[in-house]
């Protein structure tokens, strides 16, 4: 990954964590995570565990604080979690390169 990418997908996961993410930042983590390899249905397995069946609903309730606090944490874990992975990666894949 490059480190345009890299800064983008950090950018996106600090959004995510604060609650000011749109949904088309959403829509290009998600672009992101594909492109860094994981599959839709890992994705959304975090959205659908939670009981959303895409982006729009969580962020409905999310932004209403319908959910439970429980699940919320969990799902942005999982969410920032995966970001989080991928810039590891790059970061050691840029490290190794050297």
């Amino acid at each position: 990954m490059n480190n345009q990418i890299l800064c983008e997908l950090e950018l996106l996961t600090r959004k995510i964590e604060t609650n000011t993410a749109t949904i088309e930042d959403y829509k290009r983590y998600e672009v992101l995570l594909l492109n860094g390899g994981l599959t839709h249905e890992y994705i959304f397995s975090y959205l659908n565990q939670a009981g959303f069946k895409n982006w729009e609903d969580f962020i409905k309730t999310r932004q209403k604080k319908q959910t439970d606090k429980d699940n919320e944490a969990a799902l942005i874990g999982g969410l920032v979690g995966l970001g989080l992975g991928l810039l590891l990666l790059g970061i050691l894949s840029k490290s190794s390169n050297k």
